[in-house]
């Protein structure tokens, strides 16, 4: 395995545990260190457990591992809830000053720093936290200059002085441990020269609606899709664009698709509960043959559920919720930097079959921050495909012997013209009644079936037009296959180091249309699918794709994928028969 180091603070909510490990996060990465995080929430303002995990190291990390070396705790339970994480070798960083006494195991070194009171010292009691990060930069060998940046980012809106202030709270949070401890646990954190952008999956969601050209955002505060919105906002108005905050989902769909048919690329997000809410007008979306992305960031359900923590509950949701047959896309970023790619992917999908896409993400990916080097996110490589879109010299071909414009034009290929709005000579209606090539309603038989056949012979058109691949770790040639699809990929792709096994690894972002595995599937002698459900919810569709039996490895714990726990969980399952 790399070299790194795992990082934590951990208190209540509202203790400013979040700001804090991004500040820390942001001075890892400008030190040029890879960096992930992992954040454990509990759904309230105020109260409740709160956990904010680093891993970090010169070397790329793509996932938390069952190992701390670094605490602070502002609580006892904090030490409580990651005691079996904790080493011989790790430090605990503690107010002995608070109303509470800190119960350490006797192979962990503990490290009393009187937080408040040093804070106070430089300026105020609410710099505490910035005074753990000094200590902390002390016990690892990390040059507390790294800081300065991120305070700087992260205060300078509230002026010079408390910049300032939290400067000098850090360098005495450092000088605290050097002048009292003689604490050296091997630590040394070694930094580089390389420049690297920190982000979240819904960061690059939003980014990569950018650069799609997504010019309308409608959505309802969620946990934990709210952050893309949070994104757009300020930033899409730079490109002409705008943010509407509806009154609820519903509204929020039914507004993207008022813009989409307006001719604008549009986008609304949402997670388990909010999608239920847009199925209503998901049929009119795809009966309207209208191009809309629709991201669900799933939590774990059903009805509330646990909106703070992950599950990947909702992909039966995607692939079949809405009353009668519907054609869609289901397109399941495998990383961050795929939140991104698979975004301006869906962008454009959605314009060329002029179909709803969903857009599947997860709450450990969306508040996920992790480092990459600026080229992952090429903007000279984004590529923007509207289909067919008709201009004013285009549109005669589609007009009837009357003149009027077939907005649902049977095709060989299913994809019909399409016409916005201010196009010479092609206007026309669309309805969610079953409707005729000028979009009028019909029960005409005949046009009825003419009308479900072209629409779903547009997935079959993209089934076989584009290139619903799938990547690959390990050993290509082992007899042992895993299988993923969505955030597990980082998890699976360290897990290899821990295994004793040869193992080859297939991660899926295309869930509807997806690739044929079968073959691989029936060349491998043991066959897991990995999963954050209950129930196996790919591995149904890939048994029923295969005519086979799977291996399942399924959490739904609300915790994510540890990369060693997955290692052990792998070896177990290969030596397990496989379910009747």
């Amino acid at each position: 395995m790399v070299e790194d180091l795992n990082w934590a603070i951990g208190g209540e909510a509202g203790d400013g545990i979040d700001s804090t490990g991004k500040i820390f996060a942001q001075a890892l990465s400008r030190a040029g260190r890879h960096v992930f995080t992992s954040k454990d929430f509990a759904s309230r303002i105020r109260g409740g457990y709160t956990a904010y995990k680093i891993r970090t190291s010169v070397d790329q990390v793509q996932s938390v591992v069952d190992r701390l070396d670094i605490l602070v705790a502002l609580t006892q339970r904090t030490i409580d809830e990651n005691v079996d994480e904790l080493h011989e070798g790790s430090a605990v960083i503690y107010d002995g000053e608070r109303s509470w006494e800190a119960e350490i195991p006797e192979e962990v070194t503990g490290v009393d720093v009187p937080l408040k009171s040093i804070a106070e010292e430089a300026g105020g009691a609410i710099m505490r936290n910035t005074v753990a990060l000094g200590a902390a930069c002390e016990i690892t060998g990390f040059d507390v200059e790294y800081l300065d940046e991120a305070l700087e980012k992260r205060f300078g809106g509230k002026g010079s002085k408390i910049v300032e202030n939290n400067k000098e709270a850090a360098r005495k949070g450092q000088e605290y441990v050097r002048e009292n401890y003689d604490v050296d646990l091997g630590y040394d954190l070694e930094t580089t020269d390389n420049d690297y952008v920190l982000l979240n999956g819904n960061e690059a969601i939003g980014m990569g609606a950018l650069a799609a050209g997504c010019r309308f955002y409608a959505g309802y505060p969620i946990t934990p899709a709210t952050s893309i919105m949070e994104y757009l906002t300020g930033r899409i108005e730079d490109y002409g664009g705008h943010v509407v905050q509806a009154e609820d989902e519903l509204s929020a769909i039914n507004m993207a698709l008022g813009a989409a048919r307006g001719g604008a690329r549009s986008m609304t997000a949402t997670s388990g509960a909010g999608i239920d809410l847009m199925t209503e007008t998901f049929g009119l979306v795809a009966q309207s043959e209208t191009p809309l992305v629709i991201a669900d960031v799933q939590r774990s359900g059903p009805s509330t559920g646990m909106p703070t923590k992950q599950e990947q509950g909702d992909l039966n949701m995607a692939l079949y919720g809405g009353h009668g047959e519907i054609p869609r896309f289901v397109v399941a970023p495998t990383s961050i930097t795929e939140c991104f790619w698979k975004t301006v992917e869906a962008f454009n999908l959605a314009e060329k079959y002029q179909t709803p896409v969903f857009l599947v993400s997860d709450l450990a990916m969306s508040v996920t921050e992790q480092t990459f080097p600026p080229e992952a996110f090429d903007m000279d490589e984004v590529e923007i495909d509207r289909g067919k879109l008709v201009d004013d010299d285009e549109v005669d071909e589609w007009l009837d012997a009357q003149g009027r414009f077939r907005a649902h034009a049977v095709t060989e290929d299913g994809i019909s013209p399409r016409s916005i709005p201010g196009t010479e000579e092609g206007a026309h209606m669309s309805t969610g009644l079953e409707h005729d090539e000028l979009g009028r309603r019909t029960e005409d038989q005949d046009e009825r079936v003419q009308q479900v056949d072209k629409r779903y012979r547009k997935v079959e058109t993209a089934q076989e037009r584009e290139d619903w691949d799938y990547r690959e770790f390990g050993d290509e040639d082992a007899d042992n296959l895993v299988i993923s699809w969505g955030s597990n990929e980082g998890a699976l792709a360290e897990a290899l180091d821990y295994l004793e096994e040869d193992v080859h690894v297939i991660s899926v972002p295309y869930i509807f249309p997806r690739p044929d595995l079968t073959e691989e599937i029936e060349a491998a002698d043991e066959v897991i699918v990995v999963e954050a459900n209950a129930t196996g919810q790919f591995a149904d569709l890939l048994e029923h794709d295969a005519l086979t039996r799977v291996k399942r490895i399924n959490k739904y714990t609300g915790v994510r994928f540890k990369a060693d726990e997955l290692a052990e969980e792998i070896s177990e399952q290969l030596s397990a028969e496989v379910p009747a």
